[in-house]
């Protein structure tokens, strides 16, 4: 747990996300799947909320936002950019994996967009899964981000490539670790899941899949030409990105992958997809 909170201590989220083309792809394609969730006065939890660029606009767009974030440092971040903006967002220190303050059944919108990068364990990730089910109204929607295996494994051929050994590549296709000090701390510190893998854990907690997007698709192989576009360029790549993310075929592919899915309706009602 130290090791995480070091890793993100001092780090810029938002930076991350809006830096590059190819990062903010993956901004611009979360927010247009969670779209017709974020209504005014819809309930929304975002474990993982970093510095909340994702919290802070669902806020502005008018939710009703709880943020828990387990890093202090990131935290106070968050807390003073909601301050500087004026916007009022619930905001709590602790971890995804317990969030007893959250009423029962009290959520419209559960979005999870970075503990799975991190636990490491099948109980940890259990214990989240739970706990976004406990908290979600019936029909309630979850939205939870885990990063691929296959493309970390990619990305140590095309930037690593002292960490491709039989060992490395063997713990992180069969467990979804990288524990070699080799490697730099983020991996150390990972869980890199597969599209199979995720869909299973979300299913057998009870939710019921409705998408399963890749959110970069392949752009991040693609980087050197994606960062230089034009905003034009950009943006017809973007509307040609969303029309393909639910291609199967890309999942694995993709840095990350995103599973919308949703709690049942204890009444037996229709529900009303957005």
């Amino acid at each position: 747990m130290e090791e995480l909170i070091d890793q993100y201590t001092n780090a810029d989220e938002d930076t991350r996300l809006t830096r590059q083309y190819i990062t903010r792809m993956e901004f611009d394609t979360t927010m247009h799947a969670l779209h017709g969730w974020l209504t005014p006065g819809a309930r929304v939890t975002e474990l993982g909320a970093a510095t909340g660029r994702y919290s802070l606009t669902f806020a502005q767009m008018g939710c009703k936002v709880t943020a828990v974030e387990l890093v202090p440092d990131q935290v106070r971040i968050l807390r003073e950019k909601a301050a500087e903006s004026d916007i009022d967002i619930d905001i709590h220190q602790g971890s995804a994996c317990e969030v007893p303050f959250i009423a029962d059944n009290s959520q419209d919108l559960c979005v999870i967009l970075g503990p799975l990068y991190h636990l490491q364990t099948e109980q940890a990730r259990k214990q989240v899964m739970e706990e976004a089910m406990r908290i979600l109204k019936p029909g309630g929607v979850m939205a939870v981000a885990y990063i691929s295996r296959f493309f970390v494994a990619g990305l140590f051929a095309q930037h690593f490539p002292h960490l491709i050994t039989p060992q490395i590549l063997d713990q992180l296709q069969g467990e979804g670790l990288v524990s070699s000090p080799e490697a730099a701390q983020f991996f150390n510190v990972g869980y890199f899941a597969t599209p199979n893998e995720m869909e299973q854990l979300v299913d057998t907690h009870g939710f019921a899949i409705e998408r399963h997007i890749a959110t970069d698709g392949f752009g991040r192989y693609l980087a050197s030409g994606i960062n230089h576009f034009s905003p034009d360029q950009y943006d017809a790549w973007l509307a040609y990105h969303l029309k393909s993310c639910d291609e199967p075929s890309l999942l694995g592919a993709s840095n990350h992958g995103l599973v919308i899915a949703r709690k049942s309706l204890d009444d037996g009602l229709p529900q009303n997809i957005n």
